[in-house]
């Protein structure tokens, strides 16, 4: 047999993150990218912080000391997220391949790691989280989704009581993550007398007041998987200044069989059907007739979330493990032209 033929060695893949957000999509993106790969390829974790506890105790995260000369070397180094900075040490080591998977829209942090990385002598390339995310930022790299875990995320038992249908949603506790019309479409859902569950919207605590029928809980206060077998519908649109890369908050609710209402600026209404495995909603008005409509007629609540659990399950035990394993274990650098690595455009929105 031609050994030209043979297919290379799996890369030993490096995943570099903070991990410091119990409640962060890109750490949990990170956990879950190792967990998807070590079935097919060396990988490792690493962080130039301090983890956060629930990570420390539960997987093994490498430490980057550059001042002990401490940090990945050789196959591919992937940094998940362009939020943090990126030190020196990359100086240092030689690697197959440096990617950086961009899934936050911060084209001003890409530019200033994509520099540095090149100032270091890699040649990086970019892999956006959506279809949508690389349109907004003009770029040409591969797109990965963020893959999730669809037997933590799970549909619960029925519940032994019955009990008032109840809607909600999940993110880090910031601003920007709510829209603007949020409190409004809180308040509605609730003097309608639907029950609300809200965890990280401590933001919006001001603004909600106190309600008899909703419920802020701080980021993290619940198991996430937990949280959303309380739900009974999942309702997602966030503020006009903050373009949701992927939003793996939808999938997860999807893969725990809830319908879910959502906004639709955002690379998570690609995995939508809209009508068949969700909602989406152009409006807060539009949001609050699609939930009050899925609260009065529960069968079709129900069929909208088997949907959902149907599609997320195939997609992230089949689609996506096959597409992550393929670009960052190969060992082989997509064919690329070598001016879309270091493309930078800057946009806004």
């Amino acid at each position: 047999m031609d050994a030209s033929k043979l297919d290379p060695p799996p890369a030993h893949v490096h995943l570099v993150n903070p991990l410091w957000d119990p409640a962060g999509g890109s750490d949990w993106r990170t956990i879950d990218t190792w967990r998807l790969l070590r079935d097919h390829t060396d990988v490792s974790l690493w962080s130039e912080y301090r983890p956060a506890r629930v990570f420390r105790d539960q997987y093994p995260i490498h430490a980057i000391r550059p001042l002990v000369m401490r940090f990945p070397r050789g196959g591919t180094l992937v940094f998940i997220g362009t939020y943090f900075r990126i030190g020196h040490w990359t100086r240092l080591a030689s690697f197959r391949r440096v990617v950086i998977v961009y899934n936050t829209n911060q084209p001003d942090r890409l530019a200033k790691n994509l520099s540095r990385l090149t100032r270091a002598g890699h040649r990086p390339e970019v892999m956006y989280t959506s279809e949508a995310l690389r349109r907004l930022h003009g770029g040409r790299g591969h797109v990965l989704q963020s893959p999730i875990d669809v037997e933590r995320f799970r549909p619960g038992p029925a519940p032994f009581v019955p009990r008032p249908f109840t809607v909600g949603r999940l993110s880090r506790d910031i601003r920007s993550k709510h829209h603007a019309d949020a409190a409004a479409l809180w308040k509605t859902l609730a003097d309608a007398g639907l029950r609300v569950r809200l965890m990280g919207a401590s933001c919006l605590a001001d603004e909600l007041g106190s309600h008899p029928r909703i419920e802020i809980l701080r980021a993290g206060s619940e198991d996430p998987a937990e949280f959303l077998r309380s739900l009974d519908c999942f309702a997602y649109r966030t503020s006009d200044g903050w373009f949701e890369g992927y939003g793996r908050v939808v999938m997860e609710a999807m893969a725990t069989g809830l319908p879910a209402v959502v906004g639709e600026r955002g690379g998570y209404v690609e995995h939508l059907r809209d009508g068949i495995n969700g909602l989406v909603a152009r409006s807060t008005a539009e949001m609050i007739a699609a939930v009050r409509s899925l609260a009065a007629d529960r069968a079709t609540a129900a069929r909208l979330g088997a949907a959902a659990r149907h599609d997320a399950v195939a997609f992230n035990t089949d689609v996506l493990p096959r597409r992550t394993v393929a670009l960052l274990a190969t060992g082989i650098a997509p064919d690329l032209p070598a001016a879309d690595a270091p493309r930078v455009v800057t946009v806004t929105g």
